[in-house]
C-alpha cells in the first residue's frame, strides 16, 4: 500500500517505452524507425498530507492532484463529534466522507 493514494487509488503503472532508430524525414532521412520497446514504471505523484482534526494530527497519503480534496475533508468534519476517537478512526470517518 505504499504508492497508492488514500483518495483516488491512484497506483504505479505499466508503460511502454518506445525505441527509435535513423534520421527523420525533415533532416534529409529515410524516416525513424521502431527498434524495440520496453517496459517501464510510471508512479503517481504523492506527498504527505497533514492536517489538524479535532485534537489529532492526521497524515494523508495523497496524489499531488488531489491534495486540496484533504482540505475539503477536514471543513466538511467541522460538525461531526470526534471527541474520544483514536486518529486512525478520525480519518476512516474523514475517508468515509468521499
Amino acid at each position: 500500500m505504499s504508492r497508492i493514494c488514500e483518495i483516488s487509488g491512484k497506483r504505479p503503472t505499466v508503460a511502454m517505452s518506445v525505441t527509435y532508430r535513423g534520421k527523420a524525414k525533415r533532416e534529409g532521412g529515410v524516416g525513424k524507425k521502431i527498434t524495440g520497446y520496453s517496459k517501464h514504471w510510471q508512479a503517481p505523484n504523492l506527498r504527505k498530507v497533514t492536517v489538524h482534526v479535532g485534537e489529532h494530527d492526521i497524515t494523508f497519503k495523497v496524489a499531488v492532484s488531489h491534495a486540496h480534496k484533504v482540505y475539503e475533508l477536514v471543513e466538511r468534519s467541522k460538525g461531526m463529534k470526534l471527541a474520544g476517537l483514536t486518529a486512525k478512526q478520525v480519518k476512516t470517518r474523514l475517508l468515509n466522507l468521499l
